[in-house]
């Protein structure tokens, strides 16, 4: 299939998407030193909003016509010289004025591949289905608002392998500064970047991780002073001052507070599902264990999910600041756990860890954020091809999923929700 472009010309999108993208390219693209490679790029994201199916290299090209190769657009992904940093940081300086964001929401992204040349790519457990996957792991930084949410900043997870074979690392085009860290501070990192290195309003972190890629993460915001609410299973040990333990899990804690009128109804919109839902939340002061004279952590319900899964401690410090505030962590509010008991059950259905003051409902609508990105990463990024760069290289996964993003973000932005395709030149 060919659009039959003629040369230098851009393919139009359908309704206000058009509009949408040639703005956005304008504002976000400007760091890109040379004309030329600002064209391509923004032939490059309407390409992807264009393009159904795979977004390959091939696909992307017969939709933007003869003149663009995909040789040639491999080249300006994988081999070109502009820096995607600065894409990025416009790209969530453009969000701030147009989007609204009310926090950040940090999520993982599993990419399956096939084959073993993908930069950064072995077998892994991937969380969420539970099955060992030969697959990438990354995580994307969103800048989020009830309107919608946009991934603006990246990590890609490189394991010790990849990093220690030389001829490797070469052919993967890793950057000599590149050193060894675990998939949690990667994660980490992504945020610390942004949220400090971008000069952005301060704002709360979501921190929607699984395990131990959490507790890396929250040290890094702690480190930063970065306001986080993290998501927590029900196996973490945490201080548990009064209960005659040092430490209990977060099940116990949650479990011995929740009594009597502790549970807080809190009605929350669920992007997912689409409606409006309840849950019930509780929260515990962990320094205010100590006024609990008398009461200890029950334990876990027969039969709960999760129940037999071995304890473990993770490594937080004391801080304080309001929810969606702009103040800096390690005030004397110390650390908040919540609790949310959804559907019925008789035990908590999500743990959450926090530096932020506030009460029940605020906290766990502020939680919720991290429903609006998963809906918007299945609807919107997945068909923009967040997870469908082909090529090989370290430099061109980020080339490719910043631009992935910025094509993203244009169909949140667009007003009327028009399908993206190609009207006569």
């Amino acid at each position: 299939m060919s659009t039959g472009l003629a040369p230098g010309s851009l393919p139009l999108l359908a309704g206000d998407l058009d509009r949408t993208v040639g703005t956005l390219c304008s504002a976000v693209l400007a760091s890109m030193q040379r004309s030329d490679q600002r064209a391509k790029g923004e032939r490059y994201v309407r390409g992807l909003l264009m393009t159904e199916g795979r977004k390959s290299m091939r696909n992307i090209a017969l939709h933007l016509g003869a003149d663009a190769a995909g040789q040639s657009m491999h080249h300006f992904i994988s081999c070109s010289t502009w820096d995607w940093r600065p894409v990025r940081e416009a790209l969530a300086r453009h969000l701030e004025t147009v989007l609204g964001p009310q926090a950040w929401v940090l999520r993982p992204m599993t990419v399956p591949k096939a084959g073993e040349h993908t930069v950064g790519v072995e077998r892994r457990l991937d969380p969420g289905s539970g099955r060992v996957v030969n697959s990438q792991r990354a995580y994307g930084l969103w800048s989020v608002s009830a309107r919608g949410s946009s991934p603006v900043n990246w990590g890609l997870h490189l394991p010790a392998g990849w990093l220690a074979d030389r001829a490797r690392r070469s052919r993967a085009k890793i950057p000599e500064r590149w050193g060894e860290s675990s998939p949690g501070e990667c994660a980490g990192r992504a945020v610390v970047e942004a949220a400090r290195g971008w000069g952005l309003p301060r704002r709360p972190v979501v921190l929607d991780l699984d395990g131990p890629e959490s507790a890396a993460a929250v040290a890094a915001c702690q480190a930063a002073g970065i306001p986080f609410l993290a998501r927590i299973d029900d196996s973490v040990l945490l201080p548990a001052a009064g209960t005659g333990r040092r430490e209990a899990r977060a099940q116990q804690l949650l479990t011995a507070a929740s009594g009597g009128s502790a549970r807080v109804p809190v009605q929350w919109w669920d992007p997912v599902r689409g409606r409006a839902r309840s849950s019930l939340a509780v929260t515990v002061r962990l320094e205010e264990r100590a006024e609990r004279a008398g009461q200890r952590p029950g334990g876990a319900p027969a039969g709960r999910p999760g129940a037999a899964a071995a304890a473990r401690p993770l490594p937080v410090r004391p801080g304080g600041t309001e929810p969606g505030s702009a103040g800096r962590g390690g005030g004397r509010g110390g650390l908040t756990l919540l609790g949310e008991w959804s559907d019925g059950l008789p035990w908590p259905t999500e743990y959450w860890l926090t530096d932020l003051n506030g009460p029940p409902a605020a906290l766990l609508r502020l939680a919720k954020l991290a429903r609006r990105v998963e809906r918007d990463f299945e609807d919107v990024g997945e068909p923009a091809g967040l997870r469908e760069f082909e090529g090989r290289s370290f430099e061109g996964w980020h080339r490719h999923t910043t631009l992935a993003s910025v094509a993203h973000a244009a169909r949140i932005l667009t007003s009327d929700g028009a399908p993206a395709l190609v009207r006569s030149a």
